[in-house]
């Protein structure tokens, strides 16, 4: 029926194709819209939880820094104290810290600088696997 029809002829229930076309353009626009409006959305939601945590995590960092800081100070104070100078106080404490850091650094170079990757290995695995079998169809 609908071939026959002339383009401005009208379906009995007075909508033509090109209507019902241009109303099915018209709806997926809204649709895509309104998805992408939800995606904004969850996207701004998103990005300010990430935010209010970063600020804690910073802020947490500044003050566990200053702990750090003024503990390593008062640390000194009593060492010097305990030895009899403040000078040594601070030289004991800042070599107990270099110290530290210097086992830190080696344990981390004698394990390996950059993180372990598994996944590779076993990509690189199922690429050899792939070239094997296209091989040997060819």
């Amino acid at each position: 029926m609908l071939i026959n029809e002339k383009p401005g002829h009208e379906r009995p229930n007075g909508r033509s194709i090109f209507a019902l076309v241009e109303e099915l353009l018209r709806n997926t626009a809204k649709l895509l819209d309104q998805k992408l409006m939800l995606l904004r959305l969850e996207v701004e939601d998103s990005l300010g939880t990430l935010m209010r945590h970063l600020a804690v995590l910073l802020i947490g960092g500044a003050l566990a820094g200053l702990g750090l800081v003024l503990s390593s100070i008062a640390l000194a104070l009593w060492i010097g104290s305990q030895v009899g100078s403040t000078i040594a106080g601070y030289a004991l404490t800042g070599a107990g810290f270099l110290l530290a850091g210097a086992v830190l650094v080696a344990v981390r170079l004698s394990r390996g600088v950059g993180p372990q990757r598994p996944l590779a290995g076993r990509t690189m695995k199922e690429l050899e696997k792939d070239t094997q079998w296209l091989k040997s169809g060819l």
